[in-house]
């Protein structure tokens, strides 16, 4: 059978992405030939290419179906909700298998495949569908595997989250590791281990959005990241695994487990590999089957043939297999009347686990269940994580049932979906359909009145503690779904088919209910509660849907989706995707364009810095913002990390240390400092309405964004010398340069410091830009590497590191804290002090007052960076700036909110 063919809307989104990555490579093109400073050049080329990963994998989502994805935490009641929604009106839920070299036949998925109940039974995705994106010939199913780097994932999250370990990275361990590679040849690449760019890039991404861990941070304060990309990376496979397995902590069973997996990836040489019913039947010895994790490592036992596109056939260990599998994809017979199947897949995922650090190096070697269990509970997070990711489920149906809520990452896991299909703030979800519904399962335990009980408890504990409580702990969407309303789409299902409380069954089977006056009191203390008033669109319809006799919740549910979820929805999501991209691409280059009038380039500089300033003028009385941001892990550089860059270029990792050719141009002399305004302490034509306003992120015109100090001018003073050598304090400069912008725009991107400044992610991007380019105007770097070009030249450079790295970073520092404007001498205070509560007294306000406008006349002064123009840089720039893609897919959006 052949892979499906996209639909109209997905080919519109193939085209938009393919236009996208059209401009991120010219975009590349005219970072790589316009913009001369290699410090801004490298900043803006790791964001054009992380931008390209990115539509790559959109490009690939755009090629798999819309799909329901079905989530919860571990025996939840998810299993007979997935059956009952995919079934639709067949009697029984079956799927496509075939043994190998015979035809397709139909098989019982709860009865000869699914593992049987009582725990928590599966370790893959289950995609359920009826347009197979993919199929391997001679095949009824299929299995998609997991990356290379999905396998590192796995592990630091279970290392994370599952163990115990006194293993504490430093920058001492590091270095000497670094010794072990000197002389060592850089890798020609193809083996089993090696990491190509795009995996580093792919893996620090996924660390930095998904973890908060202050042995993470370690590595990141001692360049763990830096030192990977740069030089582990071009290593051989096997180096590089002895400087990966310290991202789990050198948990030998850990690495162990790594490299068989890899080693097993590396054979198999494809993504896509098919499945004849020997792999899942009987499913006693399926692969879905947890079980099957026992072995892991352990050879000698069952083997699972595996088809390839091309026909071989490959033998792999049952357990690796099932380590190894990110998704199962199984073919249902169309049913006697139109289901939802018929209009979207449905994702099965494991049910997500209670995590607890327990076991620690000496458990995982002496205790066999341990690492089967440490990598289980790692790949059911990772999973959800990787489609979520990767924009595979477009809509989510979240299983919770009552009681103490143990999967305490649940709550992270959901906002994270809600953030990329949605929206991250309530105005961003304003007027879309709401594509999360959220079932509260086992509904017939909440049917049941309990001697002595408060009428309220049940209610108040299912709405409010297990609901708005424990996942507002990560977003605030269970409270506030958008501006004007909290979340409302929620759904009662209850399993008529184990033994009922309220409800019974007559001869005939058909339901009756056993006490009427109960249900009757228990609904009317329902309907009068607040909570449920608050979260359910319609109380009355969804307790009926629900609570009444034949009527279980889950027709009237998958009616919703199937209103709610319009063939077109995962179109229009990676749509809206790929103009979000565009947008953030343009006010990444925009300031690099120079208009042709320099007094409006200013003018337009001087506007956006006062927009970005009442921003942040509006948040500080409630966030303390500024203080915050000019901390050594946000704004500022610490000296501890700067020391760590110093070591890397007193002791390269290898012998061959001959700097390269320079290939930049020397950088222009800084402009004169203007003179010190009186005013200092209120920012010019500053107002009541506009200090108001928390929205930085109107857009300003390309013309009016000014120039760059990275993109030179032609003429003369362009022209490039001669090739020299880079010294070393010219090294040394460079990677304080590279590790700052690295930490500036991750700052863009990290929702913790969004929430404790108040400041959305555009005033992050905006000003760090500013920030960069400022300080390559003004040569702090050059200054930073000629300084400490005496000391990393002497044959005791090592001795040094200390005093050069406090210097170096109170260098970069003091730019951060005066923007390259000198404090003005404040006089010391004569008599004696007297306490004051005035808002003038407040001691940190000068120097507050002293930074907005010392912003304010960086913008005007990186405007005016470069009085000629480059033509051929304002062209490609030009090109850039005026893409649009195709708004049709979102305009034509039609469907409302679903009501439960």
């Amino acid at each position: 059978m052949e892979p499906i063919t996209p639909r109209p809307a997905e080919q519109q989104v193939l085209a938009q992405a393919g236009q996208l990555a059209d401009v991120l490579r010219l975009s590349a093109e005219w970072a790589e030939t316009c913009v001369r400073q290699p410090q801004i050049q490298n900043g803006l080329l790791k964001a054009i290419h992380g931008k390209r990963l990115t539509v790559a994998k959109i490009q690939e989502s755009a090629r798999r179906p819309v799909a329901l994805g079905v989530f919860g935490a571990s025996q939840c009641g998810k299993s007979y909700l997935v059956s009952e929604m995919v079934k639709g009106s067949a009697p029984t839920l079956e799927v496509f298998l075939n043994a190998a070299g015979a035809p397709e036949q139909k098989r019982d998925f709860l009865e000869e495949i699914n593992p049987a109940g009582g725990r928590e039974s599966t370790a893959v995705v289950t995609r359920f569908t009826r347009r197979p994106y993919a199929a391997v010939p001679g095949c009824a199913a299929a299995i998609r595997l997991l990356k290379r780097v999905d396998v590192i994932k796995i592990l630091i999250n279970g290392f994370l989250f599952e163990c115990q370990s006194e293993f504490a990275p430093s920058a001492e361990d590091l270095q000497k590791l670094r010794y072990s590679f000197r002389g060592v040849q850089r890798g020609r690449g193809g083996d089993a281990f090696a990491l190509t760019e795009e995996e580093v890039w792919d893996l620090q991404d996924y660390v930095k959005r998904h973890f908060r861990s202050p042995f993470l941070k370690m590595l990141e304060d001692i360049n763990y990241w830096g030192i990977l990309n740069d030089e582990v990376r071009h290593l051989p496979g096997e180096y590089q695994v002895s400087y990966l397995e310290w991202l789990w902590g050198k948990f030998t069973r850990l690495t162990d487990l790594y490299r068989q997996l890899a080693q097993a990836l590396a054979g198999i040489g494809s993504e896509i590999v098919g499945l004849t019913e020997e792999a899942l039947i009987p499913r006693q010895q399926s692969i879905i089957d947890v079980q099957r994790l026992s072995t892991l490592t352990q050879p000698g036992h069952r083997k699972v043939p595996l088809v390839l596109p091309d026909g071989r056939r490959v033998d792999l260990d049952a357990s690796l297999v099932c380590a190894l599998t990110c998704e199962l994809m199984l073919r249902v017979p169309p049913g006697p009347t139109p289901g939802l199947l018929d209009e979207m897949d449905v994702l099965d995922f494991p049910g997500a686990r209670a995590r607890a650090q327990v076991f620690d190096q000496q458990r995982l070697i002496n205790d066999p269940a341990a690492l089967p269990e440490v990598f289980l509970r790692g790949k059911v997070a990772c999973l959800f994580d990787r489609f979520s990711d990767d924009r595979d489920i477009t809509a989510l149906v979240l299983c919770q049932e009552g009681g103490p809520q143990e999967a305490k990452s649940l709550p992270y896991m959901i906002n994270k979906w809600v953030d990329w299909s949605t929206g991250p703030e309530p105005a961003d979800r304003r007027g879309k359909p709401v594509l999360l519904f959220h079932v509260f399962t086992k509904f017939d335990m909440d049917l049941v009145r309990k001697k002595g009980e408060d009428p309220n408890v049940r209610w108040e504990s299912r709405l409010g503690t297990n609901f708005a409580e424990f996942f507002g702990r990560a977003g605030e969407w269970p409270t506030q779904w958008d501006d004007t309303q909290p979340f409302r789409n929620c759904f009662w299902v209850r399993n008529p088919n184990v033994q009922q409380t309220v409800f019974g069954r007559d001869r005939d089977g058909k339901e009756f209910v056993r006490d009427e006056q109960q249900l009757a009191e228990i609904k009317a203390q329902y309907l009068a509660h607040p909570l449920v008033r608050k979260h359910f669109a319609d109380p009355a319809l969804a307790w009926d849907r629900a609570a009444s006799p034949g009527q279980a919740g889950i027709p009237w549910l998958i009616e919703r989706i199937r209103a709610t979820v319009p063939p077109e929805a995962k179109a229009r999501q990676l749509s809206d995707n790929l103009r979000q991209m565009l947008g953030e691409l343009k006010k990444l280059l925009a300031p690099y364009f120079v208009g042709d009038d320099m007094v409006q380039n200013r003018a337009a500089a001087e506007e956006r810095a006062n927009r970005l300033l009442d921003a942040l003028g509006a948040v500080m009385p409630t966030h303390f913002s500024l203080p915050l941001l000019l901390d050594r892990d946000r704004f500022c550089l610490s000296e501890k990390t700067v020391a760590m860059l110093y070591d890397a270029i007193v002791n390269p990792m290898t012998d061959d240390d001959e700097p390269a050719a320079r290939k930049d141009a020397p950088a222009a002399a800084p402009p004169p400092q203007p003179a010190f305004r009186p005013d200092i302490f209120k920012r010019p034509g500053a107002s009541a309405s506009s200090a108001a306003s928390p929205s930085p992120t109107a857009p300003a015109g390309a013309a009016g964004a000014g120039a760059s100090g990275g993109a030179q001018p032609k003429g003369p003073a362009a022209s490039a010398p001669a090739a020299t050598a880079v010294t070393r304090g010219e090294q040394f400069a460079r990677s304080i340069f590279a590790r700052w912008q690295q930490q500036l725009t991750a700052l863009a991107n990290d929702p913790e410091t969004h929430r404790l400044t108040g400041l959305p992610p555009e005033w992050f991007a905006e000003v760090t830009q500013e920030l960069l380019k400022g300080a390559a105007r003004l040569n702090i770097f050059q200054a930073i590497g000629e300084a400490s070009q005496a000391a990393l030249a002497s044959p005791g450079a090592a001795k040094f590191m200390a005093q050069r790295a406090a210097a170096s970073a109170a260098h970069l520092n003091r730019f951060v804290t005066t923007l390259g404007q000198p404090r003005p001498e404040k006089p010391l205070p004569q008599g004696v002090l007297k306490a004051s509560l005035t808002p003038e007294a407040y001691p940190g306000l000068p120097l507050y007052l002293h930074w907005i406008e010392a912003f304010v006349t960086l913008c005007k002064d990186n405007a005016a960076g470069g009085q000629d123009v480059d033509e051929r840089s304002n062209a490609l720039l030009a090109k850039i700036l005026g893409a649009e893609l195709p708004t049709s897919l979102s305009s034509s959006a039609s469907a409302s909110p679903a009501a439960g």
